[in-house]
């Protein structure tokens, strides 16, 4: 069995040297250049994430950008209500985590509406995400971790300032019109 593994790889090694007798001259198969592996799945996502990327949201919610968005946030998103409508609505509340997952990064924020907890999730890539507005910095609020979970059973004073800042959002809108 030894032997006519040792005869078929002669028999190969033999077809890929030059030969010398003809002017065709063949490759070995080390001489072959490789070409490098591209991930076909990586690029779409790249490409998608390029063409959704609008309003510089990539930046917005990178690690490496000091000023984006982080956990502890107090985020104003404004979506669209569907497909074809014009009308939007809003929502203002402290982000609790954020997913980075290419294409599908998404971010959850948390208020308190009637004194009922309200947890959103939205998609950053969303075609009806209309704007995202961040209202105020963690580091006046101190958080260290990356997902606040926490803040479902013990709020705080993580949800006083969004009060405040709702107000002051609707009277800048009314000033507008």
């Amino acid at each position: 069995m030894n032997a006519l593994k040792i005869a078929a790889s002669r028999l190969t090694t033999r077809a890929l040297r030059p030969c010398l007798n003809t002017k065709l001259r063949y490759t070995t198969a080390a001489a072959v250049t490789k070409t490098p592996k591209v991930n076909v799945m990586e690029a779409i996502t790249q490409q998608q994430i390029e063409k959704s990327n609008i309003d510089g949201r990539r930046e917005l919610f990178s690690k490496t950008n000091s000023q984006g968005v982080k956990p502890g946030s107090i985020v104003l998103v404004e979506t669209l209500n569907g497909p074809g409508e014009t009308t939007s609505s809003t929502f203002m509340g402290v982000c609790i985590s954020i997913r980075r997952k290419g294409i599908d990064t998404n971010f959850t924020l948390r208020n308190i509406v009637m004194r009922i907890g309200v947890e959103q999730r939205y998609s950053l890539y969303s075609p009806l995400l209309k704007s995202i507005k961040v209202m105020q910095k963690p580091n006046e609020i101190k958080f260290r971790r990356a997902k606040l979970w926490y803040l479902r059973d013990q709020p705080g004073k993580a949800f006083q300032p969004l009060q405040a800042l709702w107000k002051q959002e609707q009277l800048e809108n009314e000033m507008e019109w």
